[in-house]
């Protein structure tokens, strides 16, 4: 996979938190975005925009592990048990 070089102004002490290695510092970016995708995905859903399936895809992780998140944001998702069961075409995923 090509890589990218960004740089991003940060506050001093913030700076002095991150990983001195590449490899670390690309985690700790990762997990932010993981997080802010989450983050995101529930507001949306808060302010009725989709399905927490649809928040789910959109954050990129599966509706199984969204739900908690959701009770965890304050929210209290409708899940209908369709949703859950898992299809042979999720299991090949897995």
């Amino acid at each position: 996979m090509p890589h990218a070089t960004v740089s991003i102004p940060l506050p001093e002490d913030l700076a002095r938190e991150l990983p001195a290695e590449p490899e670390e510092r690309q985690a700790v970016l990762e997990l932010g975005l993981r997080e802010w995708r989450i983050r995101r995905a529930l507001e949306d859903y808060r302010q009725g925009t989709g399905s927490l399936a649809f928040a789910a895809r959109r954050a990129g992780i599966p509706l199984r592990e969204m739900i908690p998140l959701a009770y965890a944001h304050g929210l209290e998702p409708k899940v209908d048990p369709a949703d859950l069961e898992v299809t042979g075409e999720q299991l090949s995923d897995l």
